[in-house]
């Protein structure tokens, strides 16, 4: 709480990269490849954290290094494999990288002896759902979750931070259980490709965000909404900490204080071209960090392939539906590009937007 507290009077945000779109694998790889060297990892161990005593030593950033490495060699690896193959590696490699992102982020801990062995979430075959939460065991996805506890958003002229600490207890004490198309579904890049499933459900929304004076006070102007669809506005009244919404074109418009942002708590994820999108919760009380929503849906393809390799066959060869099929080939390529921008995000001070 202490450090939350620090790190919210801190005006420090991430500045947005623009990255040319004809050269963005290599160039959000290269970025990456930069963070492996001991003295960069020292430094911004330091940065990231406000309130913890005493610098990282010398022999964990070697070893932070080393799951950087890593986890770059298996994403370029994960590049040129078969897609029966891709998810094994690409979830091995968000693994790694996630031990460097705890580590770096998370005040919980300062070194890697300090991590748990197990995943932190589980995959039910048999009901397709992912679980995590309340008595699950403590490891890598939870630890990664709570270190992710001040998103931060960055867009145009508008820096705003706030808290997860609810969600973070309701994790703690809640067993949470998602489909692997609910989690698919909140995936900015594949918005119109999820449409084309029959289980699928729509819960992204465009946003925009801008500041303006409202009785003599600054504050954020949420607009969401297409003016078609909208999302639920008893779930958007409980995000944002309002309890009336006004309606202007068909969007919502919430007026949210400067003072006040703190405590609102609202899923909003940013595609990879920079565009911002409101997320109808999956849970009301749960707020899941996009990093982290990539880390479960790789783990859950990972499993089937791993554990139901026929399955696995079915999916890719259009058994299941070939809707269903193209999306996850969609993914697992929109997952090795944009996993690497939200590392970057985590382990670095940039949020990259690909550009033309």
């Amino acid at each position: 709480m202490e450090e939350i507290e620090e790190n919210l009077q801190q005006n420090r945000y991430h500045t947005v990269l623009p990255v040319d779109i004809y050269t963005e694998k290599q160039t959000v790889m290269d970025m990456l490849a930069s963070f492996e060297n001991e003295n960069y990892i020292r430094r911004i161990y330091s940065t990231k954290k406000c309130k913890v005593t005493g610098e990282l030593k010398l022999d964990t950033a070697t070893k932070l290094k080393d799951c950087i490495q890593q986890g770059r060699s298996l994403l370029l690896s994960a590049q040129t494999a078969n897609m029966l193959s891709k998810p094994l590696i690409d979830f091995y490699a968000a693994s790694a990288y996630a031990y460097a992102s705890i580590v770096v982020n998370s005040p919980l801990h300062k070194s890697l002896d300090s991590l748990k062995g197990s995943h932190g979430h589980s995959y039910d075959h048999e009901h397709e759902l992912v679980k995590f939460g309340g008595d699950a065991p403590a490891g890598t996805f939870k630890e990664l979750l709570f270190s992710c506890y001040l998103p931060q958003i960055v867009y145009n002229d508008v820096t705003l931070k706030f808290s997860t600490v609810p969600s973070l207890e309701y994790v703690q004490t809640h067993t949470i259980s998602i489909s692997l198309i609910a989690l698919l579904s909140t995936v900015p890049e594949l918005i119109d490709q999820v449409q084309q499933v029959n289980t699928a459900q729509k819960r992204l929304h465009p946003i925009d965000i801008k500041t303006e004076v409202d009785r003599g006070e600054v504050a954020y102007k949420f607009i969401i909404g297409d003016g078609h669809d909208l999302p639920d506005e008893k779930a958007v009244k409980c995000t944002f900490g309002v309890t009336d919404i006004k309606r202007a074109e068909g969007k919502y418009v919430i007026n949210v204080p400067v003072a006040k942002t703190r405590n609102i708590m609202p899923t909003i994820y940013r595609d990879i071209r920079g565009n911002l999108w409101y997320v109808d919760p999956l849970i009301p009380e749960l707020y899941l960090p996009e990093i982290c929503l990539h880390f479960l849906i790789i783990s859950a393809l990972c499993n089937i392939m791993r554990y139901s390799p026929h399955e696995w066959n079915n999916i890719l060869s259009n058994k299941v539906s070939s809707e269903f099929s193209l999306l996850v080939s969609k993914y697992l390529r929109l997952f090795e590009i944009k996993y690497p921008m939200l590392l970057i995000e985590q382990l670095g001070n940039f949020q990259p937007v690909i550009k033309t």
